[in-house]
């Protein structure tokens, strides 16, 4: 099912990354992500929702069989072990993120909509019984989800098949012409009244319900952090000339920490926002299907600024440093290799405890 709304963030090849399924679940954790993952290989696809950086939900389907929850967890990591495996990664709206937490059922309906009408009946029917959850639909000019709160609609996200999202009253006359080219059997998920009564209530990240039960697992979080705000530190007391500095997750492409020297550096800005997108197709490209090469070291120059990248292979991240272009390179680059050391000193050794037990 597209989920309309839902932002493609990155999707990559987890063997050519040198990666695995756990450093990318431990990456959407400790930033914080709400989304999904997809992992796909032959015969093979699941999903993984996360909420303000938990696991809050999955689903497998392999062989004609079907697994939620922890069994899921375990089939996609079984998955990703064998090699050909595709990640996808897709940032989702808060609210149909936050819905997606608290599915519970998801079936076919037995009726199709193939007109306004029949999809005005459906949605008569549902607030007739006060459900609150979903109703996806998905036809030839696009796919949608509705979102019911005690039979009301709360919000329609609808995205064409260009690729064009809307949401609210949009979504909503966008959903009635595609009822009339028809959508099929729609989706209806269920959804628990008491989770969605404490939306508001969320203020920091949660414990995953599904991940194996780890007693290292917080003060390992709490370690890196740590380690990459000290890094970060390092780099400002000891790059000449830093304009900003940052450290990439290379699996995730999430930014785990940043120091910032102005605010209003408008033009180092624009250039940092590009980097992460850049520097994981750069490597990508580099180490390739067959890992026979390994990115370790970047430099991008332009009139004013000048850009560094170190990758620190044991922890799948990279630190970016932005400097004054008018700063002498060897210095700017020593300064930042030390720091690399350093920090992978600190963090190397976290990440090998914070590991979850095998099965």
């Amino acid at each position: 099912m597209k989920f309309p709304g839902s932002k493609l963030l990155h999707r990559f090849d987890l063997g050519a990354q040198k990666g695995s399924l756990e450093g990318l679940l431990r990456s959407s954790r400790a930033s914080g992500f709400t989304g999904l993952v997809e992992v796909v290989r032959e015969g093979a696809i699941g999903l993984i929702f996360y909420y303000i950086g938990a696991e809050v939900n999955a689903l497998y389907r392999a062989d004609g069989s079907a697994l939620s929850g922890q069994e899921a967890l375990e089939g996609m990591r079984t998955a990703a072990g064998q090699g050909e495996t595709t990640v996808s990664v897709f940032e989702l709206p808060l609210d149909l993120a936050y819905l997606m937490r608290g599915l519970t059922r998801r079936q076919r309906l037995p009726d199709a909509v193939n007109d306004s009408a029949s999809l005005q009946d459906v949605l008569h029917r549902l607030e007739k019984v006060e459900h609150t959850g979903t109703l996806e639909a998905q036809g030839a000019v696009g796919s949608a989800v509705v979102l019911l709160v005690r039979g009301r609609v709360s919000n329609v996200y609808f995205e064409s098949v260009d690729g064009v999202t809307y949401d609210q009253s949009e979504a909503r006359a966008k959903l009635e012409e595609a009822a009339s080219a028809g959508l099929g059997h729609p989706f209806l998920g269920e959804f628990s009244r008491e989770a969605w009564k404490t939306r508001h209530e969320v203020r920091a990240p949660m414990a995953s319900r599904l991940q194996r039960p780890d007693p290292r697992a917080p003060e390992a979080v709490t370690e890196e952090m740590a380690a990459r705000r000290a890094a970060l530190d390092d780099l400002s007391a000891e790059a000449p000339g830093l304009r900003q500095a940052f450290v990439l997750d290379l699996l995730a492409g999430v930014v785990l920490g940043r120091v910032v020297r102005s605010s209003v550096d408008l033009d180092v800005a624009s250039l940092a926002e590009v980097l992460p997108a850049l520097l994981r197709d750069l490597r990508g490209r580099v180490e390739g299907h067959e890992g026979a090469d390994s990115l370790e070291f970047v430099e991008i120059s332009t009139e004013r600024v000048s850009v560094l990248v170190a990758v620190v292979s044991e922890t799948q991240e990279a630190l970016v440093l932005l400097t004054d272009r008018s700063q002498h390179t060897a210095l700017v680059t020593a300064a930042l290799h030390r720091v690399v050391r350093a920090y992978t000193e600190r963090a190397a050794p976290t990440r090998r405890r914070g590991l979850p037990p095998s099965a």
